[in-house]
């Protein structure tokens, strides 16, 4: 009897020391678990903030002619050189207000011969700029590559363009990829109705190389 009294203790000390075991790594685990569920959760939705608000930053670039601005905002590939080169390519030359000899060969004259003042061409500041409105980023997916466009994350911005008769509404996709830790915009492709149609608008947009 007095074996069995004294084996009781120990079976039973035995049982508790496995049953808290047993809790302890239970927990542990769970709260490994958790604590990485968030973080990754945490990281996704801040890139895909962060990749929507630099789309966002881009296009009012764009869309405000700031050439310096969008030209460091994208990719080598994408700005075909230097930023001093895009910059080069996309900037728009003011006319004079006196057309010089090289701009027109012959000026037209009229019937009693007095010359036809030539039609000034269009600038980025002059009256044929519609008016755009606040730009609006949403939507980032991840997009697979295709031709010289690498894997990277699309996001749909939109804005409308008011012109003095009419107001119509301007809807993109930009591909952001990730170089250097920051974002650079490797392509930007109109969206369509066709795009809209098929319910995934910016990666039916950015599937044209």
């Amino acid at each position: 009897m007095k074996r069995v009294v004294r084996a009781v203790p120990v079976a039973l000390a035995a049982a508790a020391v496995s049953l808290v075991g047993l809790v302890g790594c239970s927990s542990g685990a769970g709260a490994g678990a958790g604590a990485g569920a968030t973080k990754a959760t945490g990281n996704g939705a801040g890139a895909q903030a962060s990749a929507e608000a630099f789309a966002r930053t881009y296009q009012e670039a764009v869309n405000d002619q700031d050439w310096q601005q969008v030209c460091r905002m994208r990719t080598d590939r994408y700005r075909h050189g230097t930023v001093q080169a895009c910059v080069a390519a996309n900037t728009e030359s003011t006319p004079s207000a006196t057309p010089s000899p090289t701009e027109s060969e012959e000026p037209l004259r009229r019937a009693d011969g007095s010359i036809v003042p030539p039609k000034p061409k269009p600038s980025a500041s002059g009256p044929d700029r519609a008016e755009t409105g606040p730009v609006k980023a949403a939507g980032a997916v991840p997009v697979p590559a295709i031709g010289e466009h690498p894997a990277g994350t699309g996001v749909g911005v939109q804005y409308t363009v008011t012109w003095p008769s009419s107001t119509t509404t301007d809807k993109k996709a930009l591909r952001l990829v990730q170089q250097g830790g920051r974002w650079l915009v490797d392509q930007s492709e109109d969206v369509f109705p066709s795009d809209e149609a098929h319910g995934d608008p910016v990666r039916d947009a950015l599937s044209r190389s």
